[in-house]
């Protein structure tokens, strides 16, 4: 018989990039990742320390990898949340589990946070660079129930949708509801640069702070000529906005409109004119990451997305 190769433990290193994308495919099947995430949203992310990225290595072989982060740059509205730690990816390699691989992994980003004087870990609501909101409670059950064994919880669930919209069009509920709210006063146009200043305030004022940064960094690739105006859907009063809906690509969302105005009809004018403008731009599908389900039985299911992943969002307290 063959002696199992001792396991290692150690930082990620340059030359792993490779290795380590195809463990993760083998790990995730339904979340491999390319080299420009690994290094967009992970190794190029603001609060990437040399420990955020950690390897198991066995024989010469990647068996098991995690990433976990503590915020060094505030988010806007939400700060450090300095007693937050957060993993965004684990995998071992489907031919090692078993061995105890994943337990050392979690058990040295225990470590990681503890160090760090975290009392909450998280999985994987990182803002903002998250590969998906949770851990998928249908694809990987049995990831779930090992997170469980070592004292992880799941607290809220995230729904991811998916939409064809190769041939949506602009349905007459839609376009009347619009005729009736421009006679009310409230026009829904897209962005015009002109509406900058107003459409931060308005996101810092009404919306979460996460959606205040993912706006700015889009209308910065607006600058350099990688993000459109159409990309941005604006509903107004008088001139005051006070809804949006937006698209990153076929990434549909966020959206949201301020409780004064809502139930008035104007949120799903928003989302049906963004999806329309979608299609326009040659787009086929709509998706989106995170959702719940009261949101995707109405609005969203009107629109056409269907359920696609159900997300355990989990946490443990240290």
């Amino acid at each position: 018989m063959t002696p199992t190769p001792a396991v290692e433990i150690r930082l990620f290193r340059g030359k792993d990039a490779e290795p380590l994308l195809a463990l993760w495919d083998r790990a995730l099947p339904l979340d491999g990742i390319t080299r420009d995430l690994l290094e967009r949203r992970i190794l190029l992310d603001l609060s990437f320390e040399p420990q955020s990225l950690i390897v198991a290595e066995a024989g010469g072989a990647l068996v098991g990898f995690i990433t976990m982060f503590v915020l060094h740059k505030p988010i806007e509205k939400v700060g450090l949340r300095e007693d937050t730690g957060f993993i965004t990816a684990m995998g071992v390699d489907p031919d090692r589990r078993g061995e105890g691989i994943g337990s050392a992994l979690l058990a040295s980003a225990e470590t990681f946070f503890r160090e760090r004087d975290r009392k909450i870990i998280t999985i994987a609501p990182y803002t903002p660079n998250y590969f998906v909101p949770g851990v998928d409670k249908d694809n990987y059950a049995d990831g779930v129930a090992f997170l469980q064994s070592h004292g992880f919880e799941e607290y809220t669930e995230g729904l991811g949708a998916d939409a064809n919209i190769a041939t949506f069009t602009l349905d007459g509920k839609v376009l009347t509801k619009e005729k009736q709210l421009a006679g009310e006063g409230i026009e829904i146009r897209h962005y015009r640069r002109d509406d900058l200043p107003e459409f931060l305030q308005f996101l810092r004022d009404l919306m979460p702070g996460p959606w205040v940064e993912d706006a700015r960094r889009n209308l910065i690739d607006l600058t350099h000529g990688r993000f459109h105006e159409d990309a941005i859907w604006l509903a107004l009063d008088e001139g005051r906005i006070i809804g949006y809906c937006q698209h990153e690509s076929d990434h549909f969302g966020p959206f949201g409109v301020s409780d004064d105005y809502q139930g008035r009809g104007i949120g799903s004018v928003l989302l049906a004119r963004t999806m329309y403008q979608m299609r326009l731009r040659g787009y086929h599908c709509a998706w989106v990451l995170w959702t719940g389900e009261r949101a995707l039985q109405g609005v969203y299911g009107r629109l056409g997305f269907k359920l696609t992943r159900r997300y355990a969002i989990m946490k443990k307290t240290l």
